[in-house]
C-alpha cells in the first residue's frame, strides 16, 4: 500500500482520498461570469440602462452641487454683503443648531448630554491642574453646576498666572 492510503486507513475514515487535493474550481469561473451576466441583464430590465449598473454605495461625483456654506444662505441675504464677524456669527448659530438637533433625541436630553460632556472636561482639567500642584482637589467639585465649575476654572487660571509670573520675576 502507498503512504498516503496507509495514513488515510489509520485515520478516522471519515476524510475521502479526493479531499487531499483540495477543492474542485474548475467551474468556478464560469458560474461567476454567468451571475454576473444575469445580474447585469436583470439590472439593464429594472432600470433601463443598457450599461452596467451603478452601485448605490458609490456615489457619482460628477452631478452634485456646489453645496452650501455654513450659516446658511437666507432668501433676504446672499451673504455677500456680510462682515466676516457676521458671517463668523451665522457659522456659529448653524453650528449650535446642528448641535442641538440630533436625530432620536429630545432638545431636554441633548441639553443634558452637552452639560455632561461639559461637566466632564471641566473636572478633568481641574483635576489636572490639581494633581499638578500636588493638592487634593476640594471635595464638592464633583457635586457642582457647570456654571461653578466654569468660574473655579476661570479663577484657578487666574490664579496660575500670577504664580507663574511670580516665579518668572
Amino acid at each position: 500500500p502507498s503512504l498516503l492510503r496507509l495514513e488515510l486507513a489509520m485515520g478516522c475514515g471519515c476524510v475521502k482520498a479526493d479531499a487531499a487535493q483540495g477543492p474542485d474550481t474548475r467551474n468556478d469561473l464560469k458560474i461567476a461570469q454567468k451571475l454576473q451576466r444575469d445580474e447585469e441583464r436583470r439590472a439593464r430590465q429594472a432600470g433601463g440602462d443598457s450599461g452596467p449598473a451603478r452601485s448605490p454605495s458609490h456615489p457619482d461625483w460628477t452631478t452634485a452641487g456646489t453645496g452650501n456654506r455654513l450659516g446658511g444662505i437666507t432668501s433676504e441675504s446672499s451673504g455677500q454683503g456680510l462682515s466676516a464677524e457676521e458671517r463668523r456669527q451665522r457659522a456659529l448659530e448653524a453650528a449650535e443648531h446642528r448641535q442641538n438637533n440630533v436625530a432620536g433625541l429630545s432638545q431636554e436630553k441633548v441639553q443634558e448630554l452637552r452639560n455632561k460632556e461639559q461637566k466632564d472636561a471641566l473636572l478633568g482639567k481641574l483635576a489636572e491642574h490639581y494633581a499638578r500642584q500636588k493638592i487634593d482637589m476640594p471635595m464638592g467639585l464633583g457635586a457642582a453646576s457647570v456654571e461653578q465649575l466654569k468660574q473655579h476654572w476661570e479663577t484657578v487660571r487666574k490664579d496660575r498666572g500670577r504664580d507663574e509670573a511670580l516665579v518668572q520675576q
